[in-house]
């Protein structure tokens, strides 16, 4: 079994390896769609499994999902079944903490502090209390112990990547604080070329997290509050970096009430590359929630101010600087409530709720006028989503599982209120206030046994919201646009005694324009072939084939990705109380790059991101 922090510290840096003494504690995963083969009634929507994954990628692989890795470790980003970014919702404790970039730095994936981290649910079912139109990836915190406790782990990377990982975590009388710190270096490719050789950087500039948490209980009381610091994020994706995010959270809780409160300053610019243009962004984002079994309630304030300073040319013989209220004080108001009913072998989900957008900075509007003749400063949108399962057993090993469902959602915030002038030469940014929201019609099936599961899905989207180039007058314009979306796939796992394999593929279509659509992942089969435990270690080796993704939209510029074979080696062991493993990743050191990690408009670099060369973690953990 893989630990716990080992796992997480895996959620932040998406390939890195870190464990921790566990005594009695096991890390669990529940999924949507399989059904639990019990001698009880099947429950269609939680299925439960013990996580064994030694990354997030892979982990995410049995349930379909997979990552957009944009950059260092914990810079990524989660799609699932051709759905991403805003779609899909991401939780901590029913926590929501929305990006404060519009381009995703601070990606939630990016707020999980590894020691405090003991479950993940999977749910693609849109009508779940805070579910996206993708469903939801909701993360569940370890509740504080009354016995003392003491935990700490060590984790080191060499290779293509330096990078060291230090976590500590203490407790008494069920109070407990985690400190958490990280720094390391981009990682150079298969050819051996760095961030600087590679994507126009001055350096190759160090980065750092650091986290500091705290929980507790009393009875039906919890609370927390944690801090969390991230300096020279490089994304070569995209043409800004993250200078630093600072993020402040605390929670409350009663009887399963919970108020919570975040809020997060982010900067972004271009200063660690070579460019004469100078580029920043100063953005922020408040939320304040209340959570509960059957109801959710939240208020989401988020500003972004941009600055674009050109240097002397002939057009502009004393330069140009452009301000822009990026994001002009947008605020969110959104409540819903959610029903579950259970009849025989039925289950019947629904949750209905109401949004409202409105914006302090109203003159903003002459800005979306250059395209849009009468855009709203307002907007308000109801949320409604249903499902109806089915489930039942074929024998007492084998049993299958049916869901329709239907969905109405929000349009991201950006998509409808962003607004960046850029200089002639390139294209401006500018939201749709007009856009219609999303809807959505969707059929799964499941069809499970003890050792393997297959998952067929045809998902439908109306008024999908997707990017749009516009010319008006000499100015190009990036904007976005409703239109008809197509996805259909299968995902399919098997682990059966020393073999385990996942493979998921997703063909979709832009119907509006009957092409392919955008940033979507090929077919992708990974092989893990585990050894019998011996002396209290376990090998592993660990194939990946990535098949090349041609169907692109070439109207957005998205070209094709080549297929890759990757091999990974690595092994598990424990001694007492004493917990380590190595993993050498991209053991042939081959130079590849994944679809899906150089495409995101606007800001876009446009570069082909390429993956890590080999690199090896060492990793020890510690309990008492």
């Amino acid at each position: 079994m893989f630990f716990l922090t080992r796992t997480f510290y895996i959620l932040l840096f998406a390939g890195s390896v870190n464990l921790i003494a566990q005594t009695s504690d096991s890390i669990k995963i529940y999924w949507l769609d399989p059904i639990e083969i019990t001698a009880k009634r099947i429950d269609f929507s939680s299925n439960l499994l013990t996580l064994q994954r030694d990354n997030l990628d892979n982990l995410l692989s049995l349930g379909g999902f997979s990552l957009i890795k944009k950059g260092v470790f914990f810079a990524q980003d989660i799609y699932a079944d051709g759905l991403k970014k805003g779609d899909i919702s991401i939780v901590i404790d029913g926590e929501r903490y929305p990006p404060a970039c519009p381009n995703r730095m601070d990606s939630p994936i990016s707020r999980l502090n590894p020691l405090d981290m003991e479950s993940i649910e999977l749910v693609k079912n849109s009508a779940n209390l805070q579910s996206g139109l993708g469903g939801i990836v909701s993360f569940h915190r370890s509740e504080a112990s009354n016995e003392p406790e003491l935990k700490a782990a060590f984790s080191g990377m060499a290779g293509a990547s330096t990078v060291y990982d230090l976590s500590v975590k203490g407790g008494i009388k069920a109070n407990q604080l985690s400190l958490h710190f990280a720094n390391g270096t981009p990682f150079k490719n298969g050819d051996g070329k760095t961030f600087s050789d590679l994507y126009g950087y001055r350096d190759n500039y160090n980065f750092t997290l650091g986290e500091v948490a705290f929980q507790g209980k009393n009875e039906d009381l919890k609370y927390g509050a944690s801090f969390t610091y991230t300096e020279n994020i490089t994304f070569p994706y995209l043409q800004m970096d993250e200078k630093f995010n600072r993020l402040i959270s605390a929670n409350i809780s009663w009887k399963g009430n919970k108020i919570y409160a975040n809020y997060t300053s982010h900067l972004m610019n271009n200063s660690l590359r070579v460019s004469p243009m100078m580029m920043e962004t100063d953005a922020r984002n408040l939320t304040i929630g209340a959570t509960g079994a059957f109801y959710e309630a939240y208020f989401r304030k988020w500003n972004a101010d941009n600055v674009i300073r050109m240097p002397a040319s002939q057009m502009a013989p004393m330069g140009m600087t452009i301000n822009n209220a990026m994001l002009p004080g947008v605020n969110q108001y959104f409540a819903s409530v959610y029903h579950k009913m259970d009849v025989a072998n039925f289950t019947f989900s629904g949750k209905a709720g109401v949004a409202y957008f409105n914006m302090d900075k109203e003159e903003t509007v002459n800005f979306y006028k250059n395209l849009y003749s009468d855009p709203k400063t307002t907007a308000f949108f109801p949320v409604i989503g249903l499902s109806a399962a089915y489930s039942n057993t074929i024998s007492p090993t084998l049993g299958y599982g049916l869901m329709l469902e239907a969905a109405a959602e929000l349009p991201e915030t950006e998509a409808l209120f962003i607004a960046v002038k850029r200089a002639p030469t390139s294209s401006s940014w500018v939201g749709n206030p007009t856009l219609h929201q999303p809807l959505k019609t969707g059929a799964r099936a499941s069809l499970i046994s003890t050792f393997a599961r297959l998952e067929l899905f045809s998902t439908y989207i109306s008024n999908y919201v997707y990017l749009d180039k516009k010319k008006a007058g000499a100015t190009n314009y990036v904007t976005y646009r409703n239109i008809g979306a197509m996805m259909s796939g299968v995902n399919f796992v098997l682990e059966y005694k020393f073999v385990e394999l996942t493979a998921s593929y997703t063909y979709a279509e832009n119907k509006s324009d009957t092409s392919p659509l955008a940033e979507i992942p090929p077919l992708k089969v990974t092989t893990r072939l585990v050894s019998p435990k011996w002396m209290d270690m376990t090998f592993y080796l660990r194939h990946t084939y990535s098949d090349g993704q041609t169907r692109t939209d070439i109207n957005l510029g998205e070209t094709s990705t080549p297929a890759y074979n990757k091999l990974d080696f690595g092994f598990t062991g424990e001694f007492k109380s004493l917990k380590f493993s190595m993993e050498i990743e991209n053991l042939l050191n081959i130079n590849y790059y994944s679809h899906l990690s150089y495409f995101r408009d606007p800001f876009k670099s446009g570069m082909k991101v390429y993956e890590p060369g080999t690199t090896v973690r060492i990793n020890v953990g510690y309990a008492i």
